[in-house]
């Protein structure tokens, strides 16, 4: 009798597996065909209206497309890309596009799609391992997808940022070392910060613990060599950004990043703050719950990844809020996506069988039509028809169309001259592909503050940064003929070539003069 019941409860086991796995697979599937098709509609949406710092990293794209060049600019190499493995698979989708007369925007949309269909893939595989129906990490991906500040944002890092977390996430949940430690190395090289998220999950997720060294090995194994490279070719393993960002610490008046929030953006941007908040304080309270059942025993074992998850995103804002940088909308991005994602996957743990019934599932539908209606809401009336002309939470000085359009007069303008930028250089570079300077294109213009914040260094910092630019060489500044200056409208000196802007939500009306760099 032992024995047949034995045999009789595998065979059971075998049958509900065998019932599972299919049902898994295809919930796969219909997670990330759902997240493929939001990341091409969100791209398609913001395909006019990409901010500034995005440029730039389109302009890294394209230079290492056409000619294996690492730089803003065609002609001076730089080390400015914050996420050298965005700037890499724009490359590499740039290539690819062009058959059909793509560049680095038509890029920007097939990669945007294909990395939302990861991480749809990756939260459906770990809603199946949290017991959840396929609708939860379908809603995931509507409320992390459609968040104000990350389509914003669109183009930079913070789409990857969000495609390495849920794997992760899903590495974590599985216990798979290996994966695990391949998605850390993606991570690191999508943002270096990422290490936040990578060490609070490597400590939560027990599998992943139990065979930390080989996790450790696999993402040495991917990130080490770029930095490697970085280096000894760049003369950096990190990016520059982290000297320019971090030594201007605000936008002024007290506008950092902890409190950036509520006074920099919500006075502005009031719908947006609250949309893109409302789900990650949702997280919170949906994390203290799950710590609370975690400790007790009462929610699955897996539960404990999404702690890791929610408990990353907390120690991202306190490490960047004590770093004092600017509040940069894109700097928000991995604690809302972190926060939001425990909000919606962790609900349904807390919910246990109730998750799947009826009602709920109603529920789901209905929030997933209240963020599309939020998001709506929050773009610029300015902005209809799409795609829109600049996104709901936007602060550059011109508008996207305006600066493309002055690229284009100033490319023709400065020839083979150099130009010096007047505060944003992404869109104007890009356009024109001509040699507009300042420390972003610049090693010779970025070295004054390299030095400087060596000098500001703490006894621990001051060495690393040290010997991070211990291969660092740079030559005297070239000079440079042109410059860009900003002035009132009206009052650009007669005879000099100036363009008016309108700006957007945030910026008055001005007006862009280019004039002799002594004049």
């Amino acid at each position: 009798m032992p024995a047949t019941a034995g045999h009789g409860t595998a065979s059971a086991g075998a049958v509900r597996a065998g019932a599972v796995a299919p049902r898994s697979r295809s919930g796969a599937w219909v997670a990330a065909g759902f997240g493929a098709l939001l990341g091409a509609v969100v791209s398609w949406a913001a395909s006019d209206g990409l901010i500034d710092d995005t440029y730039i990293t389109l302009a890294y794209a394209r230079n290492l497309a056409d000619s294996g060049h690492w730089g803003l600019t065609p002609q001076m190499t730089s080390n400015a890309a914050t996420s050298p493995l965005n700037v890499l698979l724009l490359a590499v989708f740039t290539v690819l596009v062009r058959p059909v007369g793509g560049g680095p925007v038509l890029a920007l949309g097939v990669l945007t799609a294909v990395l939302g269909a990861l991480a749809g893939w990756w939260l459906q595989r770990v809603a199946v391992r949290l017991g959840l129906s396929a609708g939860w990490p379908v809603l995931a991906l509507v409320v992390v997808l459609l968040n104000p500040f990350l389509v914003s944002a669109l183009g930079l890092e913070v789409v990857l940022v969000f495609t390495c977390v849920t794997g992760l996430l899903a590495a974590g949940v599985a216990g798979r070392s290996v994966l695990f430690g391949v998605a850390a190395g993606a991570g690191l090289l999508a943002r270096l910060d990422v290490v936040v998220f990578v060490v609070v999950l490597a400590l939560a997720c027990a599998g992943v613990r139990r065979r930390l060294p080989v996790a450790v090995l696999a993402c040495v194994v991917v990130a080490v060599p770029w930095f490697a490279v970085s280096w000894w070719w760049l003369g950096s393993a990190i990016p520059d950004t982290f000297v320019i960002k971090t030594l201007q610490e605000s936008f002024g008046e007290g506008r950092t990043y902890l409190r950036g929030l509520w006074t920099h953006y919500a006075p502005v941007t009031p719908v947006s703050v609250v949309v893109a908040v409302a789900p990650a304080l949702v997280g919170l309270v949906v994390l203290g719950l799950l710590v609370v059942g975690v400790l007790r025993r009462r929610v699955r074992a897996g539960a404990g990844a999404l702690v890791g998850l929610g408990l990353g995103g907390v120690g991202y804002f306190a490490v960047y809020s004590g770093l004092g940088v600017p509040p940069y909308q894109w700097y928000y991005v991995p604690p809302l996506v972190a926060s939001s994602v425990v909000a919606v996957l962790g609900a349904g743990v807390l919910l246990g069988r109730r998750a799947r019934r009826p009602r709920v599932r109603g529920a789901l539908v209905g929030a997933g039509v209240a963020a599309v209606v939020a998001l709506g809401v929050c773009v610029p009336a300015v902005a209809w028809p799409l795609p829109w002309a600049y996104p709901p939470v936007f602060g550059n000085y011109a508008t996207p169309a305006e600066y493309r359009r002055i690229g284009a007069d100033l490319g023709v303008l400065v020839g083979d001259e150099r130009v010096s930028a007047a505060g944003e250089i992404g869109t104007l570079a890009y356009s024109c592909r001509c040699e507009v300077v300042d420390a972003f294109s610049d090693p010779a213009v970025l070295q004054p503050l390299v030095e400087r914040r060596i000098a500001e260094a703490g006894p621990v910092l001051g060495p690393l940064l040290e010997l991070n630019y211990a291969r660092r060489e740079v030559g005297a500044p070239r000079p440079v003929p042109f410059a860009l200056r900003w002035t009132d409208p009206g009052s650009a000196p007669a005879g000099l070539p100036s363009w008016s802007t309108t700006a957007g939500t945030w910026r008055a009306p001005g007006e862009l003069v280019l004039r002799p760099a002594r004049g």
